[in-house]
């Protein structure tokens, strides 16, 4: 199929116009709480150096005409493997732009064809840069909850499918499991879980920042014996008698004062909810782990890895482009068979440099 320039001409070459002036139209994603972008590369193959866990020393206190002690630099673990490709195109059709030429000789002002014209230009480009990006979305928030990324069938229905799920090396000392799954209201311990944790981390030489969890392990987590008893103590102190017995309001921020007063990390609920197509068909998907507690560390966990399109190092000719962050847009034209085509480009994979000091909690369990 030859490229043909758009059928919008210079309005496509104002792609990146569009999105300069277009940033909040394309929505917020998760992942850019946590991660950064890594400097772009021109080969395809990343290595993730990781640091084995362990706890530093301290230095000696030696007289001052000794030799300095020599200490271990510990091990270092690398995750190496090639920037898999994300993409994504749509098509508009023979129809469609039929459509558009009858809204375009409709008795309407020049402003309101030029806005028409524009809108059926963005809306793609719109879609494209959001669904690259709303994949690595779904790749971090799978990669922080298991420590693990899975290309499966049910969430990658059209890509590549991994065999097994990739293993980010997390060492299995930061994984636990809560003494009473957090399904059993009447018995789990769900804060003595998260003391646990944290002294496991503690040991480890580790500080936790905060907590995230789903938001259907939060509503266990509320609705658990233990913390609705420890709650109304640390809201109401000692039951005054027989006359007064208060009922906690086990809210988040209530919760978290709790938890911040008593020297532990706070909760943060992840509710992220990502699309995915199968056969012209959406269905909602929450990647991030309802089983799981995840004990981070303050600041960044990683960065995401990313190689240049090719295109964007050797372009084609009558295709315009325009990059929404990392990701390379392209527009075009073709009259066999007739249709525009708009297409995102992304070679990305998060690196979770940070994985040593992240502790997951399995809180559900049979």
């Amino acid at each position: 199929m030859a490229k043909l320039k758009s059928i919008f001409g210079q309005y496509a070459e104002s792609m990146q116009l569009m999105i300069d002036r277009s940033q909040d139209r394309f929505g917020p994603t998760w992942f850019q709480n946590y991660f950064t972008w890594a400097p772009p590369q021109v080969g395809l193959t990343f290595t993730s150096i990781i640091g084995a866990s362990r706890i530093e020393a301290a230095a000696s206190v030696v007289s001052r005409d000794s030799e300095t002690p020599l200490r271990s630099r510990g091990q270092l673990t690398k995750l190496s493997g090639e920037i898999p490709a994300i993409r994504q195109m749509f098509k508009m059709e023979e129809s469609d732009y039929r459509d558009y030429l009858v809204m375009q000789n409709m008795p309407v002002p020049e402003t309101t064809r030029r806005d028409q014209m524009l809108d059926m230009i963005f809306n793609d480009v719109l879609k494209c840069g959001k669904a690259v990006m709303k994949r690595l979305d779904y790749m971090t928030l799978q990669a922080v909850s298991t420590g693990e990324i899975d290309l499966s069938a049910l969430n990658n229905p059209d890509g590549i499918i991994l065999n097994e799920p990739l293993d980010l090396l997390m060492p299995s000392g930061n994984k636990s499991q809560a003494a009473v799954s957090w399904s059993n209201p009447t018995t789990a311990t769900p804060i003595a879980d998260i003391e646990a944790t944290v002294e496991k981390a503690t040991e480890a030489g580790r500080a936790i920042g905060k907590i995230l969890m789903s938001k259907l392990l939060w509503s266990k987590f509320k609705k658990a014996k233990e913390v609705i008893d420890t709650m109304a103590a640390f809201l109401y102190g000692p039951k005054p008698g027989s006359g007064f017995n208060p009922t906690a309001i086990t809210s988040l921020t209530n919760v978290n004062n709790y938890l911040s007063e008593n020297l532990l990390p706070v909760i943060e609920i992840v509710d992220q909810v990502i699309g995915i197509e199968k056969n012209g068909i959406i269905s909602p998907q929450r990647p991030f782990s309802d089983n799981n507690a995840v004990f981070i560390p303050a600041g960044p966990l990683g960065v995401i890895k990313n190689a240049i399109a090719i295109e964007e190092a050797k372009p084609v000719e009558g295709v315009s482009y325009a990059k929404f962050q990392q990701a390379l847009i392209s527009k075009w034209s073709a009259n066999e068979p007739f249709g525009e085509w708009t297409k995102g480009d992304l070679n990305a994979f998060p690196s979770l440099d940070t994985i040593d000091g992240i502790f997951l909690l399995t809180a559900v369990y049979p």
